[in-house]
């Protein structure tokens, strides 16, 4: 299976999780997140059918593309999500069991041991760790790190940016901070672009609007300069096809009925996200969207027949059947999978 590469590089981003207040930003962008800004961005730029024809390339049981979240990269270096697995024995010499839930990223050495059935464990009794044990990589991978990021063993640090409001009948000013996630020179992030039926007019638009979302920026509070990026592509990587086999999610996912016998698979570990958030339309503004509970990145699960399980819904708000916006909001629950060897 390969992956088309893409870079996203910018001086600061806020991106907000639902439940959080505006001080908390993401250390990554969910694959759902990423599909929604492409999807309003072809809608500003040529309308609603255009928009609605970039979304039917994804409603098939083939869909013609699939996206990843972006992940953390410095460098050339990749980030992965770690696989989630069933909690086994831990050896007495080896790291704590809350030592191995701290792990939220792996490099792609590191990532692709695991896939062949390596251990978690020898990963991080092994590895070089930055932020606290939340990333683990090889020595290698680790000398390869820009000398900033050596020294301040972080890729990214949130921080808090005070803003005014002002109070519309009293005139009072208000001061609030805004969660502000910026990474080291050289870092930022990756995704990956699996296409399963591929034509050179979508991959000429789906190019076409990565570039257009760069100029636009990516994220919350674009209005005061946050989310300005470059978005480029790399490369390609190549990766194991699932085959029938386990798998583990780079994306979030929303199952599909017939796809929940994935989850009830002995070997399934996954966890639950509710993803909310208020919607960006020209229509109108301050909606929250419906919400909407998928899988998280690093989910393993079962095997399923389809090569990109999981479907597109539509979350636009609905009260007791009043539709305010007339038009759909659409949240991507593809998923993209990646074979997994072993238990």
């Amino acid at each position: 299976m390969q992956l088309d590469i893409w870079h996203i590089s910018g001086d600061g981003f806020h991106w907000g999780r639902h439940g959080l207040g505006q001080e908390e930003s993401g250390r990554h962008v969910p694959s759902d997140t990423l599909f929604a800004a492409l999807v309003a961005r072809r809608a500003e730029l040529e309308g609603a059918a255009a928009a609605q024809a970039f979304v039917d390339a994804g409603c098939s049981d083939t869909p013609s593309f699939v996206l990843s979240s972006a992940f953390p990269r410095a460098g050339n270096v990749r980030f992965f999500p770690t696989p989630l697995r069933h909690p086994t024995e831990p050896k007495p010499d080896g790291p704590r069991p809350k030592d191995l839930k701290r792990v939220k990223f792996l490099s792609e050495s590191l990532f692709r041991a695991l896939l062949a059935g390596g251990a978690l464990a020898d990963a991080v009794q092994t590895g070089k760790k930055l932020h606290g044990g939340q990333v683990v990589l090889t020595p290698a991978e680790y000398a390869q790190l820009p000398a900033q990021v050596r020294d301040d063993d972080k890729l990214w640090n949130v921080e808090k940016r005070p803003r005014v409001t002002v109070g519309r009948a009293a005139q009072n000013s208000q001061i609030y901070f805004t969660g502000r996630t910026a990474f080291h020179q050289g870092c930022g992030l990756w995704f990956g672009v699996r296409w399963l039926t591929r034509t050179d007019a979508l991959a000429q638009t789906l190019e076409s609007l990565l570039l257009e979302l760069g100029d636009a920026g990516l994220g919350g509070v674009r209005s005061s300069g946050f989310g300005q990026c470059k978005i480029e592509r790399v490369g390609s990587l190549d990766l194991p096809d699932p085959s029938g086999g386990l798998w583990v999610t780079l994306s979030r996912y929303l199952p599909r009925a017939d796809e929940s016998h994935a989850l009830r698979h002995e070997e399934s570990a996954y966890a639950v996200e509710t993803i909310g958030g208020w919607v960006d339309s020209p229509i109108r503004k301050s909606e929250r969207r419906r919400a909407v509970r998928m899988l998280a990145e690093g989910a393993v699960l079962g095997p399923v027949a389809r090569p990109a399980p999981g479907q597109i819904v539509d979350a636009q708000p609905d009260y007791d059947g009043k539709q305010p916006l007339g038009h759909s909001v659409w949240r991507c629950g593809l998923a993209l999978a990646v074979g997994l060897k072993g238990r």
